[in-house]
């Protein structure tokens, strides 16, 4: 009886545990001092192993602190590996073996997990490619991406994405037109430029480069008409790229303005109509025969008294 009273407590207290650390890495506490030190740790350490990797990019850093850098970056690895180790542990309560793995392969397949699993990757690299240095830079360098993650419940962000889905016909149909834009400038630039410059304007696809460049109003110069007739046309399309990119750039701007005038006009809960929610709860649940007539009249007196403190 003592045993299974001590593997109750135990159980008890392992789950816990991991519903803690659960909390603390995917639903942080607003004002918990330990979940806030560990999202601050957590971004620190993504930022520090990020300007590791583009340090080491630097010849004369790379072969001065190779050893140092080495050791700033496999530790942040590691200090990845553990995170995603303890996410993947403490994502489920299941109550059997299989459902807990079905659960935790259902999160690892997850936007963000995928891209935890991909930045400790480089941890096994020299097993795999052992000379590949191009390579394990890059899976390095997207840890950046784990970012991401804390930047998801900024209102910022909702806010964009908000405007993004509101008006996403009209950023549709821009994009349409831009890429109508590009292939008929392409064509009709093939046409006038080919007979003066054969080797640049070869074909339709050797013109979408210029078209893209042009349209986008970026200009590398590499290709560009040499007619007087190329030339008056290619102004053209420029300003009709100008105008195309600046749209929507207007469109957000607009939906900004409208999200938060939306917010504005949204009238505020006042006290006063919680209080009445409140009470018609109360009522519904000794109709129900939830809780009974002295419960309700407790309930009653302790919301007017919360109402006077607050009055007060």
């Amino acid at each position: 009886m003592m045993g299974e009273i001590t593997r109750v407590s135990t159980d008890s207290g392992y789950a816990q545990v991991r519903s803690r650390v659960h909390d603390l890495l995917e639903n942080p506490p607003g004002k918990n001092r330990a979940a806030l030190f560990l999202q601050v740790f957590l971004a620190l350490m993504v930022i520090i192993n990020t300007l590791a990797v583009v340090i080491y990019t630097v010849p004369s850093i790379e072969a001065g602190y190779q050893l140092p850098l080495n050791l700033i970056m496999n530790t942040c690895l590691l200090v990845f590996a553990a995170e995603y180790i303890l996410r993947l542990w403490a994502c489920t309560d299941a109550p059997t073996f299989s459902c807990r793995m079905g659960d935790r392969l259902r999160y690892a397949a997850s936007f963000y997990l995928i891209i935890d699993l991909v930045s400790i990757l480089p941890l096994f690299f020299p097993l795999f490619f052992p000379r590949d240095f191009a390579l394990l830079r890059a899976f390095r360098l997207l840890s950046i991406f784990k970012l991401g993650r804390y930047a998801r419940k900024s209102q910022s962000l909702a806010l964009l994405r908000r405007v993004v889905l509101k008006k996403r016909e009209i950023f549709t149909l821009m994009v349409f037109f831009l890429v109508f834009v590009i292939l008929f400038s392409s064509t009709i630039m093939y046409l006038v430029e080919y007979e003066a410059q054969p080797e640049k304007f070869s074909s339709i696809p050797a013109a979408i480069w210029w078209a893209m460049m042009t349209v986008t109003t970026v200009g590398y110069g590499d290709i560009y008409p040499i007619t007087a007739l190329g030339q008056g046309i290619a102004s053209l399309f420029t300003l009709m790229g100008v105008l195309l990119l600046a749209l929507p750039s207007a469109i957000l701007a607009s939906g900004f303005m409208e999200e938060r005038q939306k917010a504005h006009e949204r009238p505020p809960s006042t006290a006063f109509e919680t209080e009445i929610a409140l009470l018609e709860r109360i009522s519904l649940l000794k109709e129900k025969g939830v809780i009974s007539a002295e419960e309700v009249e407790e309930y009653r007196r302790l919301i007017r008294e919360r109402a006077r403190n607050r009055r007060a």
